[in-house]
């Protein structure tokens, strides 16, 4: 085949409506300040042919405007939805740290892999999860011959990728030390080769 360079941009939703909370699965709304930041991210992103978007709210309306306003194809998928914190989940932060039964968010925040929020999803789950969906868009870029798509996700879905395309270990929890804002972009940048493998680096 003939090699060609595909262009990813991970967009994290703007800023919700409900302020210092553990997010996560709940379906929160953005704000007008976060709908404002999204639409000034993608302002000047032009000759995107795909929209991928989480099915939570504060992803997919977004996308779905912004699909339906330059008439570009939008999948929703689950695939790429922020961690389900279970019972932790839309709770305030400081309520969250004056919890002492056991598991906490303390055991969680040091050992991810080791602790599972309760009635949450597990890292593990969450790891693979993301890590099927990575592989399945670069087979279908390849296939496609994609050249340029906008993710909208979250910062949890956003920092197992670059982990991923770091190839950090997957247990070391080094992902963390990325930050990624409301509404700010990362923009991956994929060289397929003339064998059809996908090599991607992260473009600043």
């Amino acid at each position: 085949m003939t090699p060609f360079t595909s262009r990813i941009y991970l967009l994290r939703h703007g800023e919700i409506v409900e302020q210092d909370v553990l997010a996560g699965g709940t379906d929160l709304l953005l704000s007008d300040v976060g709908f404002s930041q999204l639409s000034q991210a993608c302002k000047y992103l032009t000759d995107v042919e795909l929209v991928q978007s989480s099915t939570l709210k504060r992803c997919s309306e977004f996308a779905t405007q912004f699909s339906h306003n330059h008439q570009i194809p939008l999948l929703l998928t689950d695939d790429i939805r922020e961690f389900n914190f279970g019972d932790w989940d839309g709770r305030k932060y400081d309520e969250l740290w004056e919890l002492t039964h056991s598991p906490s968010i303390g055991d969680f925040w040091q050992s991810p892999w080791l602790v599972t929020p309760p009635c949450g999803e597990n890292m593990a789950d969450f790891y693979q999860r993301v890590f099927l969906w990575w592989q399945r868009l670069l087979m279908n870029i390849v296939n496609n011959h994609t050249h340029k798509q906008l993710v909208i996700t979250h910062a949890g879905v956003i920092k197992q990728l670059l982990g991923i395309i770091c190839e950090l270990p997957k247990e070391s929890n080094q992902q963390n030390m990325f930050a990624v804002g409301y509404g700010k972009f990362v923009c991956v940048e994929i060289y397929i080769d003339n064998m059809g493998k996908a090599w991607p680096k992260i473009v600043f």
